[in-house]
Parts: structure tokens; sequence; C-alpha cells
């Protein structure tokens, strides 16, 4: 093990693993945009919180490990994640893009999403996303949806010019999501 680096596995908490590879899903990978290539960790009382964005979506979560506080490029490697030498990227006030004054608009049951055939699993998400659509009435990319953990959500919205989507962990109220509407 290097200095400076931080080791997580699967076996080790596979919760906080989970949490972990769930705000990966909303980092944007090779785009040009440096911040979202990052993993944003500030300290919290009980562990971390754990952020990451595309730019079209946040997904933050709470985890019960103690992560020093920075902006971490992730790396997947054997069934863990490998954190090494925090950057001194500017990370935006992501604070500001969770709405406030939202309206509860349904739940999203992704639980049992995992079981059955394809056919089957294809079928479960397809009647979940309409029901998103028929809840909220927004558009919003099915591959955000997908990149939920299997469990079900509170969806929220809000009223206004800049209309944003909050779903909401039900059994973790610090596992959420935002994401930007698709045009219409």
């Amino acid at each position: 093990m290097k200095e400076n680096q931080i080791i997580f596995t699967r076996n080790q908490n596979y919760k906080d693993f989970e949490k972990l590879l769930f705000c990966m899903k909303a980092m944007g990978g090779k785009q040009n945009v440096l911040f979202t290539r990052y993993m944003h960790i500030e300290n919290t009382r009980t562990g971390s919180r754990i952020v990451c964005t595309d730019g079209k979506r946040l997904h933050a979560a709470n985890i019960n490990a103690r992560i020093p506080a920075g902006n971490y490029q992730p790396e997947i490697k054997d069934n863990s994640i490998v954190f090494q030498n925090p950057s001194d990227i500017v990370f935006p006030s992501w604070k500001c893009i969770v709405p406030e004054n939202v309206k509860l608009k349904g739940t999203l049951n992704l639980k049992t999403l995992g079981n059955g055939t394809k056919s089957e699993r294809d079928e479960k998400f397809s009647s979940a996303y309409c029901s998103f659509l028929f809840d909220t009435g927004f558009n919003v990319n099915i591959g955000f949806l997908k990149d939920l953990s299997n469990a079900e959500w509170k969806i929220f919205t809000q009223n206004g010019k800049r209309k944003l989507v909050m779903l909401e962990n039900s059994e973790d109220k610090n596992q959420f999501a935002v994401f930007v509407p698709l045009a219409a």
C-alpha cells in the first residue's frame, strides 16, 4: 500500500462500497469539464459525505468510513476502490444544486429489478419508468434511473423555472440523486 492511499473493498464494508459505486455512476468520465472526473468528499460527524456529478445529475451519499476531505479521482481495481492524494481542483458548490421546497410526487420501486430473466427485468424497468413519467411529468435520461440502486426511491419535484427532480432512497435519507429533466 502506497503512502496516502486509501483502499475500499466490498468485503470490508459492503454498504459503504455500494454507496461509493452509486456515487461514481454520476461521474463524467472523459468529459472536458475537469471536476466531473472527481469525487468530492466532505467529513461528517459520523463518517464522510460523497458527492459526484456529470453536470446533468448529482449523486450523494453518506458513508460510515472516514476519508480525508478533498477531491479524488477514484480508481476501481480488482474489486476494490482506490483513493490516492486528493487534487487541488475546485469542485462546485453542490449544495446549491439540491432543490429546496420540493413536493413528494410518488415513489419509484427498483427493489425487484435484479430478479428474473432479462426480459422480465426489462418489463419491470419499463413499468417503473412509465410510473416515474406519470408521477413527475418530467422526462429524464433513462440511464440515470438505471444507475440508481435497487431500492425504493421517493420522488420529489419543485416548481419554478429551474425545475429539478430529486430522488431520495426511502431506506437511507442520506443517499439521494438530483436530475436535470430533458428538454421538451
